[in-house]
């Protein structure tokens, strides 16, 4: 039982502290963040967990059933505690079950999260056992209340179409700074592909904030859980919350690698899409093995 608590709470770091969802009081009129089971009854395999973190492309409240922005798989060995983030460019082109040949981030207006969660399992053969879904308006309250998060951008970035406008180097992003770096992939020349990357460049950075704030002040714990039980809509008792947040300060970034599919960029029609390389197979056989990368 222990092993099982120390893994969800390492993805709950991993994922903005998002994972299975702390909140113990009414749901929030509109949650920013939507939690739910893939499949009706949790079975991790052998001490692994994995979630798939969606951010929507819907600029209010959190509806399910809108684009998808950012696409990942956060995968965790509970016995090794070492984890992966896994990228998924939006663009993918990939089968939808039902739907048949499509960008991924259609499977999430097609279907809502559930359907996008059955899409990656094809892709990947990798059992998903929860989805956690936000959007603009969510993103930006978590950031906010967290007071920013500290992380380095790689170049500089001008990028009109995202109002992101970055030195290069380590800084803190408030919130609205946050949301225009990751939306931007003009600034780039691996575009969406770089994008993604970032995405989860970011939530490793949301990892070393909690390490750090709760090594220097463990009092500081008691924010992280109250920022999410703001933001949350499902229940877990105050006393779990606790022990899951002291778990979660243990687990180190240097053991959880962020990886991006390999892909190549090319057209369907006249849609631009990315195809998924066969080198992406070692991958998925690796992440789902091992449940790190």
């Amino acid at each position: 039982m222990i092993k099982r608590i120390a893994g969800v709470l390492a993805l709950i770091a991993l994922v903005c502290v998002l994972v299975p969802v702390f909140g113990s009081g009414p749901e929030p009129a509109a949650a920013s963040l939507v939690m739910g089971r893939v499949h009706e009854e949790f079975q991790p395999t052998d001490g692994k967990i994995f979630v798939l973190v969606i951010g929507s492309d819907a600029r209010f409240g959190n509806p399910e059933r809108s684009r998808a922005d950012a696409i990942h798989i956060v995968g965790i060995n509970t016995k090794k505690m070492r984890g992966g983030i896994l990228n998924f460019p939006r663009d993918s082109w990939v089968n939808v079950p039902g739907f048949g040949s499509s960008k991924m981030n259609e499977a999430l207006y097609d279907g809502g999260p559930a359907l996008l969660a059955r899409t990656l399992e094809g892709v990947t053969g990798i059992r998903i056992d929860y989805w956690l879904l936000t959007a603009f308006e969510g993103f930006e309250g978590i950031v906010r209340d967290l007071g920013g998060v500290e992380m380095t951008i790689p170049q500089r970035v001008d990028d009109n179409w995202s109002g992101a406008h970055l030195p290069a180097g380590k800084q803190k992003l408030r919130h609205w700074e946050a949301l225009a770096y990751l939306r931007s992939r003009h600034a780039f020349a691996g575009g969406d592909v770089a994008r993604t990357t970032h995405h989860g460049d970011f939530l490793l950075a949301m990892l070393r904030k909690l390490r750090d704030e709760v090594g220097k002040d463990p009092t500081q714990l008691l924010n992280w859980i109250a920022t999410t039980r703001r933001h949350t809509k499902l229940n877990v008792p105050a006393s779990e919350q606790f022990r899951l947040g002291v778990l979660a300060s243990k687990v180190s970034p240097k053991d959880v690698r962020n990886v991006t599919v390999p892909v190549q960029i090319g057209a369907v029609g006249a849609a631009s899409v990315v195809f998924i390389q066969p080198s992406a197979n070692d991958i998925y056989k690796r992440f789902r093995e091992n449940g790190y990368l």
